[in-house]
């Protein structure tokens, strides 16, 4: 696999040193919100030598992007961030310095170099995928057919925090199938729309059966969790990792 060198009119190493960062948070550091999150992942950089630009005025923050939000409470295996670094380091290398100051519940799972102009994350991002656990008494019930009905409908109104809105159930709910199913416990694939005005939470659309199933006992989300965004809602589907070109760059 040939390496390519990025260089600029005079010859000189590129300026920027942007690397796209696949990771995920667990256990306990799910209940994280996304700017303790973000607080977190910095003081790891810093402990890791990991030396990343600033940017210029009166408060410079490090230049790093993040992708759409991580609902607290909400585990993820599927999360992304570019960083511009001050000096570029050997993928392997970067990985193994940033894992090592890591707190136990973030996790690394690759990192690339990509090209300068691409946009952002989460502009990119146009759907994303979930795995949502839920606790009941499936006596008796047909969830399939359940589902059918959430997903027969023109409309749902969904809520969250005492807020309502109405989504278009074509486009805020792509796909839903059950992984493993029970006599108390199923587990369900969910894909959602994100970045529009029918983006919604996962656990909110399968909230709605208990209410197509009044009878349902014992109802009780346990898990949520993002397995993976794409910058499509169409098959084939395209990961964010997949989607930035990779540049062998070296360092």
């Amino acid at each position: 696999m040939r390496l390519i060198k990025l260089t600029n009119a005079h010859g000189n190493l590129n300026s920027n040193h942007k690397v796209l960062i696949h990771y995920g948070k667990s256990g306990p550091l799910k209940y994280l919100s996304h700017l303790e999150l973000i607080r977190a992942l910095e003081r790891s950089f810093r402990r890791a030598g990991v030396e990343i630009k600033m940017s210029g005025g009166f408060h410079p923050r490090p230049k790093v992007s993040y992708g759409p939000a991580l609902s607290v409470a909400v585990a993820s295996s599927a999360e992304y961030l570019l960083a511009e670094l001050v000096h570029p380091i050997p993928e392997d290398q970067l990985l193994t310095k940033i894992t090592s100051a890591l707190p136990k519940g973030l996790s690394i799972y690759g990192a690339k170099y990509i090209r300068d102009k691409k946009p952002s994350i989460a502009s990119a991002v146009k759907s994303a995928a979930y795995r949502v656990k839920v606790e009941f008494d499936a006596d008796s019930v047909d969830i399939v057919s359940l589902i059918d009905q959430i997903r027969g409908q023109e409309r749902l109104l969904v809520r969250h925090k005492g807020k309502e809105k109405w989504v278009e159930t074509n486009v805020a709910l792509l796909d839903w199938t059950i992984v493993r199913e029970s006599d108390n416990e199923h587990e369900f694939h969910i894909l959602v729309s994100v970045g529009d005005s029918n983006s919604t939470r996962p656990e909110l659309l399968v909230g709605k059966l208990s209410e197509v199933s009044p009878g349902l006992k014992g109802f009780k989300i346990t898990e949520v969790n993002r397995v993976e965004q794409y910058v499509n809602r169409g098959n084939p589907l395209i990961d964010i990792y997949n989607f930035y070109e990779r540049i062998f760059m070296k360092v």
